[in-house]
């Protein structure tokens, strides 16, 4: 390795064309070969780094402008990549699809930040020489995105890939770095969230084995390997930056509760490490089969994660409901990201049926076959929460396809701001609980990591003084 944080970026020209395949195979075959990579994802997404995680054995990262700031994504890779020899970063969408009809927030705008060169993954399937069109048009729209090489996906066989490599080197002058013949069994089942959470897979290892071999077989991975190391520093002002990671928990810290099992596991590992920096000791949990929160609980957070899927589990765990009900009552701070939020409700209806769940919210929360929000936001607060006072703005982003129905009028966590302007109210948030389909990323919001944690603390002045409620 010459470069400094030897990285290279996987996108493609749309979704569906591979990039998550391509991906994961380089991770696990450079794992293979005794490397220790680093995967991160461009954008909000939580699935793709869990399968990151599961072949690396490290925390799968994002790197988001919106969700974490411009300034702060060379910094992110330089302490993600801390005792990596390598970094692995998957695209969203097409190379330069970002918010709106703008590329702010695209690929090419984060492969830019990071000065990293990018290898652009297509679908060749039905197509010879127009991926010639494809790969120099994708060029041609920034010239600042270094665009390094070329793999092809689903393709007919050798003939079929040399036809193209002809096309594309001839006249683009770009290296196609190897190619995978159209196989299902290098695909993974889906919903309506996209891929199933590698949480859900009773056996990755055939499958991981399989892309492996794929990749391995396939693409030039000694080639990649070197565009990755010919990446120079990644900013000025990352590149001079300690790599150090979350200090660690002393006794006497507040402890706070996560929730992390197969129904909830979406967390961005920056958050929880935030929480620690800010002094919390975290301890896990299991919605789905532990009966008692963490000894000594402060706080609690209960990310993402898909409570619909084990709405049955989750609702015959009572004790562990009534102890959550009766630490919200209590006045410890409570923090619940859309599947939280739902499990935090009253009911949780799934194709008609009605599943009790926690109780602290009162609302039913009904899981629909439609999209009911998706994309980034900022969130106002319509009230002092344990993440900031009232007026507070944070960056976030949704994406749920259940609905809150409200058992009569409760006071509304949030005002969201969307991109273009349009608004509406979301979550539920009264005294130290605080509920909402957001996702927020600590990194953008250090300043809410230490609220939570000093309302874990009772150190926020008279917010956390007030008379406990009996939550509503």
């Amino acid at each position: 390795m010459r470069g400094p944080y030897p990285r290279v970026v996987i996108a493609g020209p749309a979704s569906g064309a591979g990039k998550t395949t391509v991906a994961v195979g380089l991770m696990a075959a450079y794992a293979a070969r005794g490397l220790k990579v680093q995967g991160f994802k461009v954008g909000p997404d939580y699935i793709d780094p869990g399968f990151y995680a599961s072949v690396t054995g490290r925390p799968g990262r994002n790197l988001d402008p919106w969700l974490m700031g411009e300034e702060n994504l060379a910094p992110a890779l330089v302490r993600g990549m801390r005792g990596a020899d390598l970094a692995v970063v998957e695209g969203v969408m097409g190379l330069y699809d970002g918010l709106g009809s703008s590329t702010w927030g695209s690929t090419a705008h984060v492969a830019k930040l990071l000065r990293a060169p990018v290898v652009l993954v297509l679908n060749a399937r039905g197509m010879a020489a127009s991926a010639a069109a494809l790969v120099e048009g994708c060029r041609a729209l920034d010239r600042g995105v270094d665009l390094a090489g070329v793999v092809l996906t689903r393709v007919g066989g050798a003939r079929h890939a040399a036809r193209i490599r002809e096309a594309v080197e001839g006249r683009t002058g770009v290296p196609v770095l190897g190619y995978l013949e159209h196989d299902p069994g290098l695909e993974l089942p889906e919903r309506h969230l996209g891929l199933l959470p590698a949480a859900e897979h009773p056996d990755l290892g055939p499958w991981v084995a399989r892309v492996r071999e794929a990749v391995r077989e396939g693409l030039d991975l000694d080639r990649i390997l070197e565009l990755a190391a010919s990446a120079g520093p990644p900013g000025a002002d990352a590149a001079g930056q300690r790599a150090e990671g979350p200090v660690a928990a002393a006794p006497g810290r507040p402890v706070v509760a996560v929730a992390r099992d197969r129904a909830f596991h979406f967390y961005y590992p920056e958050n929880l490490e935030a929480l620690e920096v800010a002094g919390a000791r975290l301890a896990f949990f299991s919605p789905l089969t532990d009966a008692f929160l963490p000894p000594g609980t402060r706080g609690i957070y209960i990310g993402g994660g898909f409570p619909e899927v084990f709405a049955g589990q989750l609702a015959e765990n009572r004790a562990l409901g009534e102890e959550i009900r009766a630490a919200a009552g209590a006045g410890v701070p409570v923090l619940a990201e859309c599947g939280g939020l739902m499990y935090l409700c009253r009911s949780l209806e799934v194709d008609g049926r009605s599943y009790p769940m926690v109780g602290v919210v009162p609302a039913t929360v009904v899981l629909t076959r439609r999209l009911q929000r998706c994309g980034y936001v900022t969130a106002v607060a319509l009230r002092d929460t344990c993440l900031g006072a009232c007026g507070t703005a944070l960056r976030g982003h949704v994406f749920h396809y259940s609905r809150l129905v409200p058992e009569g009028d409760w006071p509304a966590a949030f005002r969201l701001v969307r991109s273009d302007g349009t608004e509406d109210r979301d979550g539920a948030a009264c005294r130290r609980v605080l509920a909402s389909y957001v996702h927020f990323h600590f990194t953008g919001h250090p300043e809410a990591a230490r609220r939570f944690v000093a309302c874990a603390a009772g150190d926020v002045g008279q917010f956390c003084r007030a008379k406990p409620l009996a939550v509503w």
